[in-house]
């Protein structure tokens, strides 16, 4: 390529780079080889420090560099030294006060991607990395920023929490995290099955009772009173006039100290909002200062209950045999938002186990917290939501927290041998340590009584997470060009 086909841009450049690289250098110990060698890594760190200094590389400079070291060997090196450049442009990395780059930095508060038009599909700052022991590294793993592609890019309704509205939560202190089981019996539950187009359905929504009003007043109050700092409600807790006094409830008590009233995110739960037939099972994270929603996400993937199931969970009404499928209109894509707890997703029940719809758009962004309301039998050690939970963590290093409701528990007799063990209404997941040396993840299994108590680990403490960030213990060449 000519000189004047290279952009000048660290971000724009980086992206055509990244994408006319052969991907059989990744494939298999070659990029790992031109990674150690140290030439290589010292001709990357010249390359950061002129991008420092001066914001863009010039064209000329780029095509001189592949025109010396060969086509894939000189990408190679000029997009570890864009990556080591644009690590100073990223909220989530341990580095700041780059002015040359501040253009970048505004790009991505204002646009949403580091890119520009020039470029097609996303780049985004790395804020989680795979909590999975380092070894032979994937193409995105060499790297400190996302590279998403056009057609993941289509799949995901991603978006930047303005400053003026973030939380701004320290990327070194733990979040508390309140969930509320909300409903506590199948009478806090309209379940409804029926016939439609020649099959058995079902529709769950939340009862809107004086009394599941009352609760969440009371959830409110006890999620300030504990210090969450971050809230996730359970499926099925949610309706169009529930979702209105959640709104209402939180905005009134919300308080500008945040030592008394800490909580800013609240995921209400999912249930069946905004009309349709059948409509969405639709879940909305709430920004508890401003009453805005800040995230809106659609089950991607109805749930079938099989006749066992019905039995065991003593669902009123349900048919004796045969299958019921959820009645709700499914998600076309996956919301995304980025703010300083990282970049954040919900996942619904289902979507946590059935990963092949989604997981490809979350791992080529770099989600570093996935938040699944779940209506289920209670949450126990080493089932499907700890299975789920663990495969996200490994792939992706994201913090996985899963709420329940009590409703389902509630009708299971306690000796019942499928729900045999200690009973959970929550469940945190996440990384154990930055440094990625063992397959560690940390588990934290909280239980509520009630349906307004927040479930609490063994200590009586909230479970936590971490925000996402990026660190250069992930990437060596980082430290090169310090």
């Amino acid at each position: 390529m000519a000189a004047a086909d290279y952009p000048a841009d660290p971000a724009d450049l980086f992206v055509r780079l990244y994408d006319s690289i052969a991907d059989d250098v990744f494939q298999g110990w070659t990029a790992t080889r031109w990674y150690a060698d140290e030439r290589v890594r010292q001709q990357a760190a010249e390359i950061a420090d002129t991008v420092l200094d001066f914001g863009v590389l010039e064209p000329a400079v780029t095509a001189k560099i592949i025109a010396e070291r060969g086509d894939d060997l000189g990408r190679f090196v000029l997009m570890l030294g864009l990556d080591s450049a644009l690590a100073h442009a990223s909220p989530y990395g341990p580095y700041y006060d780059t002015p040359a780059l501040a253009g970048t930095l505004v790009t991505y508060l204002t646009e949403g991607k580091l890119n520009g038009p020039g470029t097609t599909g996303a780049l985004l700052p790395r804020c989680a990395f795979p909590g999975r022991p380092l070894g032979l590294r994937t193409k995105a793993e060499f790297f400190g920023v996302q590279r998403i592609p056009q057609a993941e890019w289509n799949k995901i309704d991603h978006r930047v929490l303005p400053a003026v509205n973030d939380p701004h939560f320290s990327r070194d202190e733990p979040v508390a995290v309140g969930c509320a089981p909300v409903l506590e019996t199948f009478d806090d539950v309209e379940i409804e099955f029926e016939e439609r187009h020649g099959t058995t359905v079902y529709r769950l929504r939340p009862m809107d009772s004086s009394g599941l009003r009352s609760r969440v007043k009371a959830i409110v109050r006890r999620l300030d009173e504990s210090g969450a700092q971050l809230a996730v409600m359970p499926e099925a807790s949610l309706s169009d006039s529930l979702l209105e006094l959640w709104k209402e409830v939180a905005f009134d008590t919300a308080g500008r100290d945040r030592d008394r009233r800490p909580l800013r995110f609240l995921l209400l739960g999912s249930g069946p909002l905004g009309g349709g037939d059948p409509p969405p099972n639709r879940a909305v994270l709430l920004d508890r200062w401003t009453g805005q929603e800040l995230l809106v996400q659609d089950k991607l993937s109805g749930f079938t209950l099989d006749a066992a199931q019905m039995r065991l969970w003593r669902l009123p009404d349900a048919p004796s045999s045969g299958t019921a499928v959820e009645y709700a209109r499914p998600g076309t894509k996956v919301s995304v938002l980025d703010s300083s707890l990282g970049r954040l997703a919900v996942l619904i029940c289902e979507d946590l186990g059935r990963s092949i719809g989604w997981e490809r758009e979350l791992l080529a962004c770099g989600v570093s917290h996935l938040l699944v309301p779940i209506f289920s039998k209670p949450i126990l050690e080493h089932r499907w939501e700890e299975q789920g939970a663990e495969r996200q963590v490994g792939t992706l290093g994201t913090w996985v927290t899963v709420s329940n409701s009590l409703a389902v528990g509630a009708a299971i007799p306690d000796d019942d041998k499928d729900v045999r063990g200690s009973r959970y209404t929550c469940l945190v997941a996440g990384p154990e340590s930055l440094n990625r040396t063992a397959y560690a993840t940390e588990r934290q299994f909280g239980v509520a009584r009630t349906g307004a108590e927040l479930g609490r680990l063994p200590t009586s403490e909230l479970p936590r997470v971490f925000p996402g960030a990026a660190y250069d213990i992930w990437h060596e060449h980082w430290r090169d060009a310090e």
